[in-house]
């Protein structure tokens, strides 16, 4: 059966790993193309992001065809043909507090998503090439990052937080880190998109939420969707999908409850797997 809706991720999916994450290599461009004839069989396409929308590449922002978007994991959904958010959910100020005075203390950087804009402490950006030890990561936050001089000001004037992510430039710290986290807030979701990172999002923002609430506001039954992902944050979509496809680069949590492994996303995987729907 075609599915009736197209879900896919974008960083270790859609698009391939080179540092600048631009659409214009081959890979994303035939993935594109791909969307596009899946929409035009009448399939939605979605792109299902950790990323806020000014965060995802300007050429994919501009494909006609595009309506919704599930960001920063599943905090929002956008309707960008009405240009509104249709769903939200995110972390509590005073959490947020409880989470920075958490991490802040150790070997590691934290940052956060906040009224779709990425805000860092100035000390943080200053030495990324520290904390964020992959390039192609370090890119992405670079290019999606405001530092500010007086980080946590800043957010107490912000409201609400849509997303906080951590980067650890030494990856055994994470495992701890996530077991206090699991202790002190066990209701919020933990996942990781990037190689050394930790996102952390509100109970209800994951992406298989997300992909169930549009499913609910488009009258599109869920067993009818496909969805493709790689990292841990896209497990949950994976799981609720009608047909979870995991690429073959992804994570091995995702590969386990995959339906289908695609090919890397190196090798055309989200574009050579819908060719055998569209």
């Amino acid at each position: 059966m075609k599915p009736r809706m197209i879900l896919t991720d974008l960083d270790g999916t859609l698009l391939d790993s080179a540092p600048g994450l631009m659409t214009s290599t081959n890979t994303a461009l035939a993935a594109m193309a791909a969307l596009r004839r899946a929409s035009e069989a009448g399939a939605e396409a979605v792109l299902a992001t950790g990323r806020f929308f000014a965060g995802i590449p300007q050429e994919l922002r501009d494909l006609p065809f595009l309506r919704y978007f599930i960001l920063m994991n599943g905090a929002k959904i956008y309707d960008r043909q009405e240009d509104r958010t249709v769903y939200r959910a995110e972390i509590s100020l005073e959490e947020g507090e409880k989470i920075f005075d958490l991490i802040q203390p150790l070997d590691a950087m934290v940052d956060c998503y906040q009224n779709d804009m990425g805000l860092i402490d100035q000390k943080y950006y200053q030495r990324l090439d520290y904390y964020v030890t992959d390039l192609a990561s370090r890119t992405i936050v670079k290019n999606s990052r405001t530092p500010q001089e007086h980080f946590r000001e800043a957010v107490r004037q912000g409201g609400t937080i849509q997303k906080i992510q951590c980067f650890f430039p030494h990856l055994e710290l994470r495992p701890g880190v996530m077991q206090k986290l699991e202790e002190q807030f066990p209701h919020l979701n933990l996942s990781c998109s990037l190689p050394a990172n930790l996102e952390i999002n509100a109970p209800g923002a994951t992406k298989g939420d997300a992909l169930t609430e549009l499913c609910r506001m488009l009258d599109i039954p869920v067993e009818e969707t496909a969805a493709f992902g790689d990292g841990t944050n896209d497990l949950s979509m994976i799981r609720t999908a009608g047909t979870g496809v995991a690429m073959a680069n992804g994570d091995a949590a995702v590969l386990a409850a995959a339906d289908l492994t695609a090919p890397t996303n190196q090798e055309d995987g989200v574009a050579r797997v819908l060719g055998r729907w569209f």
